[in-house]
């Protein structure tokens, strides 16, 4: 009797869990780029706001001030569009990769943070980039796809900046 009770709750577990993936909203490609999204927003917004509290460099300061506007924007018309889209919003927060990146800049000081706060820049603006351009072209909703489309020319200014300050530390 006990096995047989704990069977059916099992049962019943195991299918309300697939029931579940199987409602949840959106392709695969879809829910992956809103989330590589969602952590590239929150990673840049979190290397800002370490900016704010740590770099004295009036350049670097102003380009972080610029990364919490913008990248506020982009994630709240990404918002916008999942929800017009009848999505799911991810959680927004920092990725796996992306933590040890944020770790190591929160150690450093002086002109090595600004130097690793221009790589990084660099470095996440071009991946945002191209998992950006590749969904606006290809993706297979076409309301995120626009919000991808809205997004590549502000991700690809804050790459041509991030590079330009790059190459003017190199030798530092």
């Amino acid at each position: 009797m006990r096995r047989t009770i704990f069977s059916r709750v099992a049962a019943t577990a195991i299918l309300a869990s697939t029931s579940a993936v199987a409602q949840e909203a959106g392709s695969m490609q879809t829910r992956n780029f809103i989330e590589a999204a969602g952590q590239s927003d929150a990673f840049e917004m979190q290397e800002a706001d370490t900016v704010l509290a740590q770099s004295d460099d009036p350049q670097v300061r102003a380009f972080a001030q610029q990364m919490l506007q913008d990248h506020g924007q982009l994630r709240q018309s990404l918002q916008r569009a999942i929800t017009q889209a009848g999505l799911k919003p991810p959680a927004m927060g920092v990725g796996a990769d992306q933590a040890p990146l944020l770790a190591a800049l929160q150690s450093l000081r002086g002109p090595d943070f600004d130097k690793t706060y221009w790589k990084h820049q660099a470095l996440a603006h071009r991946s945002a980039l191209t998992t950006t351009q590749l969904y606006a072209a290809n993706g297979d909703n076409p309301t995120i796809r626009q919000a991808a489309a809205s997004a590549v020319p502000i991700i690809a200014g804050h790459l041509a900046m991030a590079e330009q300050m790059q190459a003017k530390t190199v030798g530092l």
